[in-house]
């Protein structure tokens, strides 16, 4: 007995292989609540190019429920379809796809990551840098200043300042009170009569302007200057500053707008060094009172080019796109961010993001941040703030501030993909998986860590993709391509990272070049495509389910298979959205969006299961108005219904009426092998009709043999001959298939089922009576008898069906004569 079909196909031999598994299974779903059963067709969306789109890339926005876009990303266009009713919306580029123009393959060198209504877009080819723009943002008017500050006014002290040559000198009374005889002198002085003294000695310098607030000189001039101020205490009352200070408090309260001063703290320490600029408060004139804030490094570049940056898609109100560099536009009433700009410090304190001459490799959000891969870095922008990639001050590390760590290792280690996983990232790099996350529970610029957790060789072009609590990669193995499934166990110390072989009895089952992988969780189900000739019209599927038991998760199902779209010259592109498998495939007559419902139950339609027809297209409104097909001509004379398809015919397409109420449905109308034209005889101008392109459901059952249970598993009987005398196939809800016997010495024998319910439909039979009417599924339901007659090991069986009709399988029973041509020797 076989109890199940649903473990996909083995490549093992054939004596080695369980007998849940097949040889062969095209297009076929392994569903846990169905068993084997043929695949949902596709739904035609919406054209997308009358010619070749070539290499694109493919990315989906999820807003909501109801709002959910797929996004069509080439060198030289940027397009947006709406996957729910197929429209597509407008995109303004003003600035153009530039930035885009140097990828190699699109469908590898763009990456993408959505922040509500706006989606970062990153070309891997396009190098970062910095805008040519230096410091101070506002040049200042005068080349050459000083500041002189007379700090304290003290009794019996001499204040000097000597400009460009020049002398000025005060000296200040020796006692504030002098008495002489009946006489008494008082002698006030103040910091601001000081300078105002000073000042007036020096204005005779040439070309040198001097204006003063308080106790400040400011002093400028278009040509160098010499400053220097004395007192006879080592300066404590009296100070001139230039460039630099030695301290904060060395600054005074009153300075001119913009001023700029290095503060250069320990001169051992290259790094608590900082520069300043003055800021005066709010009503105050260009030279007056305010404060000192960080500033750059004068004559640092402090901007990053917008034009070299990822760039953004941003979803207007509305619903139309904006495509360009962040770089402050406005649009539609919205304000486009610009990249942040380095507000304090130098290179040593607040450094160049590390992504700054090195292309992007990755973009990904993690833990409220917009996280970038560059080179052997990663970088984190501040928290909460996704365009800002620079410290807030070069004097403190914030919690919040931007995260840039190096990935060492004694290897070089590119890093490719950042993955979130279980509240980390998982980074895999060419030939390493390293580990991101946070040593205690914040995730700050001291606790982010990055440590190497394994050591596999990946296939760099293919994005590794999330899949039920582990992550899926690709390894690309010659001709053929081989998955490995990573996951994490344990935490801390006793931390277990492994990857574990799906491909290891599929060996030269998928073959390399792929290009896609795309997941669909609720479904237990992800998929593949390849770019190598022969297969590019196949996806590969593989059926996955984890039981639950006191032992931990054990995998019950792991099940290869491919689906054949025999119509399409190349598919694309996929994405799962929903338990909706979107295809971008390529035909004759241009490009064509399509979807799959993927859903691990096959979809009902009036209680009954649907058609099964690619490139599904219908009179109804089941069909985005964009492709719908107008209602057929009718021929009152050849008494014939014509109707004309949206697309040019590839393949073999039928015409099916529906099972709409009042409609005699899943009639076979008419097919067509060519042009756009369908006929069917009769007058179906108003009616439900639904056409598509038929294609072939085929399993392979591994043959029928004895099998024993040997060493602590069950290997084939080779003493025994298995006579097998006939199978049965338990069946539901099917409505045609056919069963192969393929003998040895003998013509195939094809034994074929049709529901007596398919039969009434096709008006066959007659009408159904009330009760049959009432519970027709028990027409479709029961067990299929297949003559075999043939020795086990040397006969093919299969089971087909090329209709539109669904077919489901749960079980097969086989019975046979064995004997022993020879006695074991014990």
């Amino acid at each position: 007995m076989i109890p199940n079909l649903i473990q996909g196909v083995s490549q093992q031999p054939d004596g080695q292989r369980d007998p849940t598994q097949g040889e062969v299974q095209i297009n076929g779903m392994s569903s846990l609540s169905q068993g084997l059963r043929k695949r949902q067709g596709s739904e035609v969306v919406a054209r997308v190019s009358n010619d070749t789109l070539g290499d694109v890339a493919l990315h989906q926005i999820q807003r909501d429920p109801s709002e959910q876009y797929l996004v069509i990303i080439s060198r030289s266009s940027i397009k947006v379809y709406n996957l729910l009713t197929g429209g597509e919306r407008n995109v303004e580029a003003p600035f153009g796809y530039s930035y885009l123009a140097s990828a190699e393959k699109a469908r590898s060198d763009i990456r993408a990551a959505t922040i509500a209504d706006y989606t970062f877009i990153s070309n891997t080819r396009t190098t970062p840098a910095m805008a040519s723009d230096v410091a101070p943002a506002n040049p200042r008017p005068f080349p050459h200043e000083c500041l002189v500050w007379v700090k304290a006014a003290n009794y019996g002290q001499t204040y000097e300042v000597n400009l460009n040559g020049t002398l000025a000198t005060v000296q200040t009374a020796i006692q504030p009170v002098v008495v002489n005889g009946q006489t008494i002198t008082e002698n006030r002085i103040s910091a601001a009569e000081i300078a105002t003294q000073l000042r007036t000695a020096l204005l005779g310098v040439n070309n040198v302007t001097i204006s003063r607030r308080g106790s400040v000189l400011w002093i400028r001039s278009a040509n160098p200057i010499t400053v220097e101020a004395t007192d006879a205490q080592a300066n404590a009352d009296i100070t001139a500053i230039t460039n630099s200070v030695q301290a904060f408090t060395d600054l005074p309260t009153l300075a001119p707008n913009g001023y700029q001063v290095e503060v250069i703290g320990d001169p051992g320490n290259r790094f608590d060094g900082y520069h300043v600029r003055f800021v005066p408060r709010e009503g105050a004139q260009g030279f007056g009172e305010g404060a000192w804030e960080e500033t750059v490094a004068p004559g640092l570049a402090y901007k990053i080019s917008p034009a070299t940056m990822p760039h953004v898609l941003v979803r207007r109100p509305g619903g139309s796109f904006w495509f360009g560099p962040a770089n402050g536009t406005v649009t539609s009433g919205i304000t486009i961010p610009t990249w942040g700009q380095r507000t304090a410090g130098n290179l040593d304190s607040a450094p160049d993001p590390s992504f700054i001459g090195h292309p992007i490799q990755d973009v990904f959000v993690f833990k409220n941040r917009l996280g970038f891969l560059a080179d052997e870095n990663i970088i984190l922008s501040r928290t909460k703030d996704f365009f800002e990639f620079f410290p807030e001050t070069a004097t403190a590390v914030l919690d919040t501030d931007p995260i840039d760590l190096t990935a060492t290792n004694p290897r070089v280690a590119l890093l490719r993909h950042a993955i979130p996983y279980q509240d980390e990232l998982i980074i895999f790099a060419d030939q390493i998986q390293f580990r991101f996350n946070a040593a205690a529970a914040a995730l700050t610029p001291a606790t982010a860590q990055i440590t190497v957790l394994t050591q596999y060789e990946i296939d760099p072009d293919v994005r590794p993709i999330p899949v039920a609590g582990a992550i899926v990669f690709c390894q690309a193995s010659g001709e053929w391509a081989q998955f490995r499934e990573f996951s994490i166990r344990g935490a801390g110390t006793a931390l277990v990272a492994d990857s574990s072989d799906l491909t290891a009895y599929v060996s030269s089952f998928i073959p390399s070049e792929i290009t896609k992988l795309a997941a669909n969780d609720t479904g237990y189900a992800w998929f593949a495509i390849s770019a190598k000739g022969g297969y590019r019209d196949r996806i590969y599927v593989f059926k996955y389910f984890y039981r639950n038991s006191g032992d931990g998760s054990q995998r019950e199902q792991s099940s290869w298979s491919y689906w054949r779209m025999s119509g399409t010259q190349r598919i694309l592109q996929i994405v799962c959205v929903q338990e909706t498998l979107y295809i971008l495939a390529q035909y004759d007559d241009g490009v064509w969006l399509e979807k799959i419902a993927v859903t691990d139950k096959a979809q009902q339609v009036s209680g009954r299961s649907p058609l099964l027809l690619d490139r599904m297209v219908s009179t109804t409104s089941a069909t985005p108005l964009g492709v719908r097909v107008e209602n057929g001509v009718y021929d009152p004379i050849e008494k014939t219904t014509t109707w004309q398809l949206p697309y040019q015919i590839a393949a073999r397409v039928q015409a099916w009426s529906g099972f709409e109420e009042g409609q005699n449905g899943g009639v076979l109308l008419g097919e067509a092998t060519e042009n756009r034209l369908i006929k069917a005889q009769g007058n179906w101008r108003d009616k439900a009709v639904y056409f598509g392109e038929a294609f072939e459901f085929l399993y392979r059952f591994t043959r029928f043999k004895l099998y024993r249970d040997a060493g602590g598993g069950r290997v084939p009987g080779n003493v025994e001959r298995t006579q097998v005398r006939h199978a049965k196939i338990r069946y539901h809800g099917s409505g045609f298939f056919e069963a192969w016997v393929k003998a040895e010495r003998r013509d195939p024998a094809v034994y074929r089922f049709s529901s007596t319910i398919q039969g009434v439909r096709n008006s066959v039979v007659g009408t159904l009576e009330a009760a049959d009417e009432a519970d027709p599924a028990r027409y479709l339901d029961g067990v299929f008898t297949i003559p075999i007659q043939s020795k086990g090991e040397t006969c093919i069986v299969e089971l087909r069906n090329d209709t539109a009709l669904p077919c489901q399988f749960a079980s097969c029973e086989w019975v046979a004569m064995t004997h022993s041509k020879a006695r074991a020797m014990r």
